[in-house]
């Protein structure tokens, strides 16, 4: 590995850093709504008014979006839509802890001047002082190598402050279920028999407003 050519590491320099750059901001997109299957599809102004006078039940999921809870959101709101087509389903996104995203933050920004002083050679130990520890020595010797672990290791640490492990159900604004508080994410059964009863609660409720 320590054999690459200027082309070879500058090829890995850029493939790095387009990979970091993207986690590091594209993936802050993570912070934004998504919405899952709906009745009522935005395609266009006249749905985007539609949508806003919408007075049916929503049934709200949040949680970390682009990770396996993304995958059960949206079977679960392919499997809902059709069994309660009038219910309007969202995901949005369950925002981790300031300081852990602050953290996510840093160890992003740490995992790209990584990649950028392994694979450019430039020793910061030497311009603070400090003696070039053998792990230095390793890396420049193993540079494909070493940024593919500070890749995958400042990933799974960014992960791992992002993720909060959140799977919470609203219902109308309404808290239904929380896997926080629960421990566990509820199968589809669950959340039919969840649905099913909170829905009948709200049908006799306006009975009642309307009968009064």
């Amino acid at each position: 590995m320590s054999e690459f050519g200027p082309s070879g590491l500058l090829a890995v320099l850029l493939l790095f850093t387009a990979l970091t750059l993207r986690d590091v901001y594209v993936g802050r997109s993570k912070q934004q709504p998504a919405d899952g299957p709906s009745p009522l599809p935005d395609t266009g102004p006249g749905e985007h008014a539609r949508a806003s006078a919408y007075t049916g039940p929503v049934l709200r999921f949040r949680l970390i979006l682009r990770t396996s809870y993304s995958k059960v959101f949206q079977e679960y709101s392919q499997a809902i839509s059709q069994v309660y087509p009038g219910v309007r389903i969202q995901g949005d996104n369950y925002p981790p802890t300031p300081i852990n995203r602050v953290l996510g933050n840093l160890v992003s920004y740490l995992k790209l001047l990584s990649i950028l002083l392994i694979v450019t050679g430039l020793n910061p130990f030497g311009h603070i002082g400090l003696d070039t520890p053998s792990v230095w020595t390793w890396s420049q010797d193993n540079k494909i190598f070493s940024c593919l672990m500070v890749f995958f290791l400042c990933n799974m640490m960014e992960t791992h402050f992002l993720s909060t492990g959140a799977f919470e159900v609203s219902l109308n604004d309404i808290p239904v279920w929380s896997k926080l508080q629960s421990g566990y994410v509820p199968n589809i059964q669950e959340m039919f028999q969840i649905l099913d009863t909170h829905l009948k609660m709200n049908q006799a409720e306006h009975t009642g407003f309307s009968t009064t």
